[in-house]
Parts: C-alpha cells; sequence; structure tokens
C-alpha cells in the first residue's frame, strides 16, 4: 500500500548557495524519502526507488561525498542519492514547473494527483515516513503548497556576490544561455530588466539580479502562502556550525535528529572547500555594481557590504 505524504519538507534557493550540501546532509535522515537519480533517469518507473533502500544496508551505496561541482566517475552514477530530479517533476508538471517561477498559480487536479501518488509510491518503495526534496531557482512555493497544504520550506541562502561567482565559473551556467537570457520565466520585473539593459547587458550583472529576484519572490510567496513552517537558513552559519544547523532545521520541521545525519555531516564537510575572499576574482569595477545593485538586500540579510 502507498503511503500518502505528510508534510513535505522542500528546500528551496539560489543554485550555488549551498542547497546541495544542506539538503543531502538533511535528507540522510532515516525517516526521510526523495526522488532519486535512478528515478529521475526514468520517471516512469516508481520502483526504482526502492534502490535507495541499500543505501540503509551499506553506506557505500550512497553517491560518494564530493565537492558539488566535481565531476562525477562514471561508476559513480550507479550509486544512489538524491536528485533535484526535474524531468520527474517535468513528467508530472509540465514543462512550465522546470522553467518558469510559477507565481500565483495553482496546480490543477490532475497535477495534483500525479504529483502525490507519485510521491506516495515513492516513500512506499523506500519504506520511508516523509518526503523531501531540493528545488533550486524559483521556490514554486504557491504551486507546490496547492498540492500539498502543511508543506514545509527551509530557504537556503548565501551572499549573492558569491554566488554570483560561483554561477558565473560553473559548467551549468557558463558559455549557456544562462548568460545572456533570464535562466527562468516569469520572475524579473520590468524595473529589473530595464536596470540589466541600462548595465549593458552583462551576465554578472544578469546573476546579481537572479539573484536578488529570488529572495523577493520566495519572500513574497510566504506571505501569499503563509506555510506552517518557513525557514531562512544562511549557507555561512552552516559552514561556522554545520551539524548544529542541520539539527535546527529537524526539530523545526518535527524530526528528532537522526545519528546518520551527523556521521554525514562530519563526512561532508571533510569536502567542503575553504571559502574565498569576497572581492577575489572580481574587477573593482564589477565589485562596484554587485554591490550597488545587491547592497540593500544584503543589509536586510545580515552582510556586510
Amino acid at each position: 500500500m502507498s503511503r500518502e505524504a505528510l508534510a513535505p519538507i522542500f528546500f528551496v534557493g539560489m543554485p550555488r548557495s549551498g542547497t546541495t550540501v544542506l539538503f543531502e546532509s538533511f535528507a540522510s535522515h532515516p525517516a526521510l524519502g526523495w526522488f532519486s537519480n535512478h528515478l529521475d533517469r526514468a520517471p516512469r518507473w516508481p520502483v526504482l526507488s526502492a534502490v535507495a533502500r541499500l543505501t540503509a544496508v551499506d553506506a557505500r551505496f550512497r553517491k560518494a561525498v564530493r565537492p558539488a561541482d566535481a565531476r562525477m566517475p562514471l561508476l559513480e552514477s550507479l550509486r544512489v542519492g538524491p536528485s533535484e530530479a526535474y524531468r520527474v517533476w517535468e513528467s508530472l508538471c509540465g514543462r512550465k514547473f522546470v522553467h518558469g517561477y510559477l507565481l500565483g498559480q495553482q496546480a490543477d487536479a490532475s497535477e495534483r494527483l500525479r504529483v502525490r501518488s507519485l510521491i506516495a509510491r515513492v516513500l512506499h518503495h523506500q519504506r520511508r515516513e516523509r518526503f523531501a526534496a531540493k528545488l533550486t531557482g524559483p521556490a514554486r512555493m504557491e504551486f507546490l503548497h496547492s498540492i500539498y497544504g502543511d508543506a514545509q520550506f527551509v530557504h537556503v541562502i548565501r551572499d549573492g556576490r558569491a554566488v554570483v561567482r560561483s554561477l558565473l565559473r560553473v559548467d551549468f551556467w557558463k558559455d549557456t544561455h544562462r548568460l545572456h537570457t533570464p535562466a527562468w520565466e516569469g520572475g524579473l520585473t520590468a524595473e529589473s530588466l530595464a536596470e540589466w539593459e541600462r548595465r549593458g547587458r552583462t551576465p554578472l550583472v544578469l546573476a546579481a539580479l537572479q539573484w536578488r529576484t529570488v529572495i523577493d519572490r520566495i519572500r513574497e510567496e510566504v506571505g501569499r502562502v503563509s506555510p506552517a513552517v518557513y525557514l531562512e537558513q544562511r549557507y555561512e552559519d552552516f559552514l561556522s556550525t554545520p551539524w548544529q544547523a542541520v539539527e535546527g532545521i529537524d526539530r523545526a520541521v518535527g524530526l528528532e535528529p537522526a545519528p546518520e545525519q551527523r556521521a554525514y555531516v562530519e563526512e561532508r564537510m571533510n569536502v567542503v572547500r575553504p571559502g574565498r575572499s569576497l572581492e577575489d576574482g572580481f574587477e573593482p569595477a564589477d565589485w562596484r555594481t554587485l554591490n550597488e545593485l545587491l547592497g540593500e538586500r544584503l543589509a536586510e540579510l545580515g552582510y556586510e557590504v
């Protein structure tokens, strides 16, 4: 019998904000089920989710702990781990879920049924109690809240200047259309687009405006849906006290912290690269531009400008 998901937990935030390390640490909790990398390859075969049970038998079946932007060896792809699983989400909700902000949009009856049914089957095959997922870029909070009214959200935030620097260097962003067109549809305001135009339509400005927009849109959505739990977790605070951060998220969403999580956090933090000086890699003019574009929002979030 399938298990109906209760209070699913969604980690959201801009790409390169530390969402991967935080979510994978949290998702190592033995009560949590998730869409796996194997299911993402074959979204129509939810029984593949059962492979995730191997990680409870032997930790070597779980994807290796490594820097999030490191290249994956071929054999490593056979191991099991959580995935953003956009192929799965697209099969359930269509292209709009992958490419749009979905502001003000709710799932229709068929989308709601498909999502709830698949998640219930995933939990059944994985023998887990609650579902958790990570989505980067737009939070799609209103859409997800229309499927699960008790959904809980953890918003991972990182200094926007560090995010911009990382985006402009990571493979899935550099040398792609994301340098020249907004990565997602329906989020940037006319004023933001005019600002991008005025500043020469550079990739740096576009990435910065999207960081600011994702922050703003998530907070707007929270105000409209008022989820039972909405938590903001700064990535820098996680780096400072990683286990305490994960433990705090556990308790906020109603989970008892698990020793498996602590072991995973300790192993994961061994491969997290040391932080760089924020200004490192920026020309002085670009650094000034970032502070002009993001300064107000950074100050609100407690970052030095």
